[in-house]
Protein backbone atom coordinates (compact mmCIF):
# COMPACT_ATOMS: atom_id res chain seq x y z
CA UNK A 1 0.00 0.00 0.00
CA UNK A 2 2.99 2.13 0.69
CA UNK A 3 4.24 1.88 -3.44
CA UNK A 4 0.38 2.81 -3.98
CA UNK A 5 0.66 6.37 -2.87
CA UNK A 6 4.11 6.81 -3.61
CA UNK A 7 5.66 9.82 -5.51
CA UNK A 8 8.32 8.83 -8.00
CA UNK A 9 10.89 11.71 -9.49
CA UNK A 10 12.74 8.65 -11.30
CA UNK A 11 10.86 5.77 -13.06
CA UNK A 12 9.28 3.48 -11.40
CA UNK A 13 10.79 -0.33 -11.93
CA UNK A 14 7.16 -1.63 -12.55
CA UNK A 15 5.99 1.80 -14.44
CA UNK A 16 4.23 1.71 -17.13
CA UNK A 17 5.20 2.93 -20.26
CA UNK A 18 4.21 4.59 -23.23
CA UNK A 19 1.52 3.43 -25.69
CA UNK A 20 2.53 0.03 -24.09
CA UNK A 21 0.58 -3.06 -23.10
CA UNK A 22 -0.29 -1.50 -19.87
CA UNK A 23 -1.13 2.27 -21.19
CA UNK A 24 -3.78 0.42 -24.21
CA UNK A 25 -5.42 -1.61 -21.51
CA UNK A 26 -6.03 1.72 -19.33
CA UNK A 27 -7.50 3.18 -22.56
CA UNK A 28 -9.93 0.82 -23.21
CA UNK A 29 -10.63 1.08 -19.66
CA UNK A 30 -11.41 4.13 -19.98
CA UNK A 31 -13.24 4.08 -23.39
CA UNK A 32 -15.86 1.07 -22.46
CA UNK A 33 -16.31 3.48 -19.06
CA UNK A 34 -17.12 6.68 -21.06
CA UNK A 35 -19.42 4.67 -23.29
CA UNK A 36 -21.49 3.04 -20.60
CA UNK A 37 -22.08 6.28 -18.88
CA UNK A 38 -22.71 7.85 -22.06
CA UNK A 39 -25.29 5.18 -23.12
CA UNK A 40 -26.69 5.42 -19.04
CA UNK A 41 -27.10 9.52 -20.04
CA UNK A 42 -28.80 8.73 -23.02
CA UNK A 43 -31.36 6.04 -21.84
CA UNK A 44 -31.90 8.13 -18.44
CA UNK A 45 -34.85 10.59 -17.26
CA UNK A 46 -34.08 13.81 -17.70
CA UNK A 47 -34.12 14.27 -13.70
CA UNK A 48 -31.64 11.40 -13.62
CA UNK A 49 -29.48 13.18 -15.95
CA UNK A 50 -29.61 16.03 -14.06
CA UNK A 51 -28.42 14.33 -10.97
CA UNK A 52 -25.70 12.16 -13.17
CA UNK A 53 -24.03 16.21 -14.07
CA UNK A 54 -24.42 17.80 -10.47
CA UNK A 55 -22.73 14.41 -9.46
CA UNK A 56 -19.88 14.72 -11.59
CA UNK A 57 -19.83 18.50 -10.79
CA UNK A 58 -19.09 17.79 -7.74
CA UNK A 59 -16.55 14.81 -7.88
CA UNK A 60 -14.13 16.36 -10.83
CA UNK A 61 -13.04 19.49 -8.16
CA UNK A 62 -12.64 16.70 -5.72
CA UNK A 63 -10.54 14.49 -7.71
CA UNK A 64 -8.46 17.24 -7.99
CA UNK A 65 -8.25 18.18 -4.30
CA UNK A 66 -7.18 15.22 -3.67
CA UNK A 67 -4.36 14.98 -5.81
CA UNK A 68 -3.50 18.75 -4.04
CA UNK A 69 -3.60 16.43 -1.12
CA UNK A 70 -1.36 13.65 -1.86
CA UNK A 71 1.18 16.41 -3.30
CA UNK A 72 1.26 18.31 -0.25
CA UNK A 73 1.80 14.92 1.74
CA UNK A 74 4.15 13.29 -0.36
CA UNK A 75 6.72 16.47 -0.22
CA UNK A 76 4.99 19.54 -1.93
CA UNK A 77 3.93 22.28 0.53
CA UNK A 78 4.53 25.03 -1.06
CA UNK A 79 1.16 26.28 -1.76
CA UNK A 80 2.12 28.12 -5.56
CA UNK A 81 2.79 24.82 -6.82
CA UNK A 82 -0.61 23.25 -5.69
CA UNK A 83 -2.78 25.37 -7.72
CA UNK A 84 -5.17 24.09 -10.25
CA UNK A 85 -3.67 26.40 -12.85
CA UNK A 86 -3.10 23.34 -15.55
CA UNK A 87 -5.99 23.33 -18.11
CA UNK A 88 -7.19 20.06 -17.18
CA UNK A 89 -6.50 21.37 -13.65
CA UNK A 90 -8.66 24.35 -14.22
CA UNK A 91 -11.52 22.01 -15.51
CA UNK A 92 -12.37 21.70 -11.57
CA UNK A 93 -13.70 25.29 -11.36
CA UNK A 94 -14.99 25.56 -15.04
CA UNK A 95 -17.50 22.13 -15.02
CA UNK A 96 -19.37 23.27 -11.84
CA UNK A 97 -19.61 26.47 -13.12
CA UNK A 98 -21.11 24.92 -16.10
CA UNK A 99 -23.08 22.94 -14.58
CA UNK A 100 -24.55 25.12 -11.61
CA UNK A 101 -24.53 28.50 -13.22
CA UNK A 102 -26.70 29.38 -16.41
CA UNK A 103 -23.81 31.18 -18.05
CA UNK A 104 -23.74 29.76 -21.96
CA UNK A 105 -19.61 30.83 -21.81
CA UNK A 106 -18.57 28.23 -19.41
CA UNK A 107 -20.48 25.52 -20.90
CA UNK A 108 -19.00 26.25 -24.42
CA UNK A 109 -15.52 27.01 -22.75
CA UNK A 110 -15.70 23.56 -21.35
CA UNK A 111 -16.61 21.67 -24.57
CA UNK A 112 -13.74 23.16 -26.12
CA UNK A 113 -11.11 22.50 -23.96
CA UNK A 114 -12.53 19.86 -21.48
CA UNK A 115 -13.28 17.16 -23.88
CA UNK A 116 -9.86 17.60 -25.84
CA UNK A 117 -7.52 17.87 -22.38
CA UNK A 118 -9.28 14.47 -21.37
CA UNK A 119 -8.10 12.83 -24.46
CA UNK A 120 -4.67 14.47 -24.49
CA UNK A 121 -4.33 13.82 -20.64
CA UNK A 122 -4.95 10.09 -21.73
CA UNK A 123 -3.34 9.68 -24.60
CA UNK A 124 -0.25 11.07 -23.97
CA UNK A 125 -0.39 10.73 -19.99
CA UNK A 126 3.10 13.30 -18.90
CA UNK A 127 4.80 12.47 -16.00
CA UNK A 128 2.77 9.56 -15.43
CA UNK A 129 3.62 6.65 -18.44
CA UNK A 130 7.25 5.63 -17.71
CA UNK A 131 7.29 6.83 -14.27
CA UNK A 132 4.37 5.56 -12.31
CA UNK A 133 3.02 1.74 -12.34
CA UNK A 134 -0.52 0.94 -13.07
CA UNK A 135 -1.81 0.54 -9.67
CA UNK A 136 -0.99 3.53 -8.16
CA UNK A 137 -3.00 6.72 -6.78
CA UNK A 138 -1.43 8.96 -9.52
CA UNK A 139 -2.30 6.73 -12.25
CA UNK A 140 -5.66 6.06 -10.92
CA UNK A 141 -6.41 9.66 -10.29
CA UNK A 142 -5.02 10.85 -13.59
CA UNK A 143 -7.10 8.86 -15.91
CA UNK A 144 -10.44 8.71 -13.69
CA UNK A 145 -10.33 13.14 -13.54
CA UNK A 146 -9.65 12.99 -17.21
CA UNK A 147 -12.31 10.55 -18.06
CA UNK A 148 -14.80 12.50 -16.48
CA UNK A 149 -13.25 15.40 -18.49
CA UNK A 150 -14.15 13.30 -21.61
CA UNK A 151 -17.68 12.81 -20.09
CA UNK A 152 -18.84 16.07 -18.99
CA UNK A 153 -19.29 17.94 -22.14
CA UNK A 154 -20.78 14.69 -23.69
CA UNK A 155 -23.47 14.23 -21.26
CA UNK A 156 -23.97 17.91 -21.44
CA UNK A 157 -24.80 17.44 -24.95
CA UNK A 158 -27.41 14.38 -24.52
CA UNK A 159 -29.06 15.84 -21.87
CA UNK A 160 -29.56 19.27 -23.95
CA UNK A 161 -28.09 21.29 -21.52
CA UNK A 162 -25.61 22.67 -23.78
CA UNK A 163 -25.46 23.18 -27.80
CA UNK A 164 -22.22 23.85 -29.51
CA UNK A 165 -22.11 25.95 -32.56
CA UNK A 166 -18.85 27.93 -34.30
CA UNK A 167 -20.59 31.42 -33.92
CA UNK A 168 -20.36 30.48 -29.83
CA UNK A 169 -16.11 30.20 -29.96
CA UNK A 170 -15.10 33.71 -30.54
CA UNK A 171 -16.64 33.98 -26.21
CA UNK A 172 -14.28 30.31 -25.88
CA UNK A 173 -11.24 32.46 -27.28
CA UNK A 174 -12.07 35.73 -24.80
CA UNK A 175 -12.00 33.16 -21.82
CA UNK A 176 -9.20 31.06 -22.53
CA UNK A 177 -7.17 34.33 -23.43
CA UNK A 178 -8.40 35.54 -20.27
CA UNK A 179 -7.09 32.47 -17.93
CA UNK A 180 -3.45 32.16 -20.19
CA UNK A 181 -2.83 36.09 -18.83
CA UNK A 182 -3.60 34.97 -15.29
CA UNK A 183 -1.77 31.60 -15.55
CA UNK A 184 1.14 33.51 -17.36
CA UNK A 185 1.24 36.12 -15.04
CA UNK A 186 1.76 33.33 -12.00
CA UNK A 187 3.83 31.51 -14.13
CA UNK A 188 6.02 34.46 -14.71
CA UNK A 189 6.29 35.77 -11.01
CA UNK A 190 6.63 32.41 -8.72
CA UNK A 191 8.61 30.46 -11.91
CA UNK A 192 5.97 27.68 -12.82
CA UNK A 193 5.30 26.20 -16.10
CA UNK A 194 1.45 25.71 -15.59
CA UNK A 195 -0.43 25.12 -18.82
CA UNK A 196 2.55 24.27 -20.05
CA UNK A 197 3.40 28.18 -21.14
CA UNK A 198 7.31 27.87 -20.08
CA UNK A 199 8.37 24.69 -21.39
CA UNK A 200 6.42 21.70 -23.42
CA UNK A 201 5.10 18.64 -21.67
CA UNK A 202 6.99 15.50 -21.85
CA UNK A 203 5.92 12.60 -24.18
CA UNK A 204 4.33 15.11 -26.60
CA UNK A 205 5.62 16.25 -30.03
CA UNK A 206 5.52 19.77 -28.59
CA UNK A 207 9.03 18.78 -26.93
CA UNK A 208 10.74 18.83 -30.36
CA UNK A 209 9.08 22.02 -31.32
CA UNK A 210 10.10 23.61 -28.42
CA UNK A 211 13.50 22.38 -28.44
CA UNK A 212 14.18 23.41 -32.21
CA UNK A 213 12.27 26.49 -32.82
CA UNK A 214 12.23 28.14 -29.34
CA UNK A 215 9.43 28.84 -26.64
CA UNK A 216 7.92 31.53 -29.20
CA UNK A 217 7.27 29.55 -31.80
CA UNK A 218 5.97 26.77 -29.53
CA UNK A 219 3.51 28.93 -28.41
CA UNK A 220 2.25 30.05 -31.22
CA UNK A 221 1.77 26.05 -32.96
CA UNK A 222 0.37 25.12 -29.38
CA UNK A 223 -2.37 27.66 -30.01
CA UNK A 224 -3.23 27.43 -33.35
CA UNK A 225 -3.46 23.69 -32.81
CA UNK A 226 -5.46 23.64 -29.67
CA UNK A 227 -7.62 26.57 -30.92
CA UNK A 228 -8.08 24.92 -34.31
CA UNK A 229 -9.09 21.63 -33.00
CA UNK A 230 -11.34 22.77 -30.93
CA UNK A 231 -13.14 25.01 -33.36
CA UNK A 232 -13.42 22.05 -35.55
CA UNK A 233 -15.46 20.32 -32.93
CA UNK A 234 -17.74 22.79 -33.29
CA UNK A 235 -18.69 21.92 -36.68
CA UNK A 236 -20.38 19.04 -36.85
CA UNK A 237 -23.39 21.53 -34.57
CA UNK A 238 -23.65 23.93 -37.61
CA UNK A 239 -27.18 22.57 -38.38
CA UNK A 240 -29.69 22.47 -35.41
CA UNK A 241 -30.35 20.07 -33.12
CA UNK A 242 -33.08 17.26 -34.64
CA UNK A 243 -35.96 17.75 -32.20
CA UNK A 244 -35.51 14.86 -29.83
CA UNK A 245 -32.83 17.40 -28.21
CA UNK A 246 -34.40 20.50 -26.14
CA UNK A 247 -33.59 23.52 -26.64
CA UNK A 248 -31.68 25.04 -23.72
CA UNK A 249 -32.09 28.13 -22.37
CA UNK A 250 -28.55 30.43 -21.75
CA UNK A 251 -27.43 33.31 -20.83
CA UNK A 252 -24.09 34.78 -22.03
Amino acid sequence: MNDFFQRCSQPHPHAFPLFGAGHFFLLFLIALGIYLLLHWTKQASAKTRRRLLCTVGILVPMLELSHSVWMYFTGTTNLIELLPLHLCGLQSLFIPLSIFTPFACFKDFVFATSLLGGIFGTVFPAGIAGYYPLFSFQTIQTFLLHALLIYVPLAAILSGVHQPHPRHFPRVLCVFLAVVFVVGYIDFHFGQNYMFLYGAPDGTPLVWVFDTFGRQIYLLVTFLLLAGVSFCIHLPFVHRYPAAFPKAQHHV
